[in-house]
């Protein structure tokens, strides 16, 4: 009974951790403008997440004024079809000649899946 409790175990962690590991992305850049961000992102996975891409970076103004009301919109698009899975935006505010602005976010996706992460400036 044990051994069988046991094994019942081990296949469902195995189960549960099937697909989905952490794997680092190249950073990427998208600008508007005077308006540029950086950012990367990983796959990861957890108990009450599941699958999902961790994203970091940084906007920056390289202009020589202030813009106002920036925002950064990512999309987690599915790279097989082509469809937007999530999509979550950060309010950056306003943002001062050489200013810069760090970020981070979670976007949900799923195991099975393989992603991409598409950044677009708003302003």
């Amino acid at each position: 009974m044990k051994k069988t409790l046991i094994v019942f175990l081990l296949i469902m962690v195995a189960v549960s951790l099937a697909g989905c590991t952490t794997t680092p992305a190249a950073g990427q850049e998208t600008a508007r403008d005077t308006i540029r961000a950086h950012y990367a992102y990983n796959t990861d996975w957890s108990p009450g997440l599941g699958c999902y891409q961790k994203v970091s970076g940084y906007a920056f103004n390289a202009g020589n004024t202030t813009v106002e009301n920036v925002a950064l919109n990512l999309n987690l698009v599915s790279v097989p079809t082509g469809t937007i899975r999530d999509s979550r935006s950060v309010f950056i505010g306003t943002m001062g000649a050489g200013q810069s602005v760090t970020f981070e976010m979670v976007l949900d996706g799923e195991c099975t899946q393989d992603y991409r992460i598409d950044g677009t400036i708003v302003k």
